[in-house]
């Protein structure tokens, strides 16, 4: 199983509330169908106030890339891009591979982001399982920088960190899910 995040932002041109609407309501709906999810997760920023570049992190579970890969390349992409026009800012669209390498918390309602400067990666897998936290190393999937280098998922703050690890951002998110039965349905 292979994970990848996904940081999406909104038009300039809707509010974050339309956004968040149009995602739950038409978007995803119409994804699940349409790809071999295993699991999909989309993270919506709580506060409307924070900008961070992207309103929503989206987090696929999927069997294989190359599979991702092959549908995007035909029918299934012109349909999943022409739909994103209507609400995503999709330039400015970022993808990560995820590495889950604590599993700590996964359904905690903070993500937190964080930056490494020179910190041991060891350390922070350490130091995220001690916490009871969730946490994914990213690595950029295109030649876009991503917002941070590994996302810590919780319930409040990030734990304290190890040396030359830095938070770059802490959001509140709600999370929607779409049910194992609906996945399932659509194989």
């Amino acid at each position: 199983m292979i994970k990848t995040i996904g940081f999406m932002p909104r038009r300039p041109d809707i509010s974050r509330a339309q956004f968040r609407e149009y995602y739950e309501t038409r978007h995803a709906p119409l994804a699940v169908p349409l790809f071999p999810f295993i699991r999909y997760r989309r993270n919506h920023l709580a506060d409307m106030e924070v900008e961070p570049g992207f309103d929503c992190i989206s987090e696929f579970w999927v069997p294989s890339l190359n599979r991702i890969g092959e549908l995007m390349a035909g029918e299934v992409g012109d349909t999943m891009r022409a739909d994103e026009r209507n609400f995503l800012d999709q330039p400015r669209i970022v993808a990560a591979l995820a590495d889950p390498v604590a599993t700590g918390s996964d359904a905690g309602s903070v993500m937190v982001l964080l930056r490494n400067e020179g910190g041991d990666v060891d350390a922070l897998v350490a130091a995220a399982r001690e916490a009871g936290a969730g946490l994914d190393l990213l690595s950029p999937m295109d030649a876009r920088p991503l917002p941070c280098d590994a996302v810590w998922r919780c319930d409040g703050a990030a734990g304290l960190l190890p040396t030359g690890w830095h938070v770059a951002t802490a959001l509140p998110v709600e999370a929607r899910e779409t049910e194992a039965q609906q996945l399932r349905a659509s194989d």
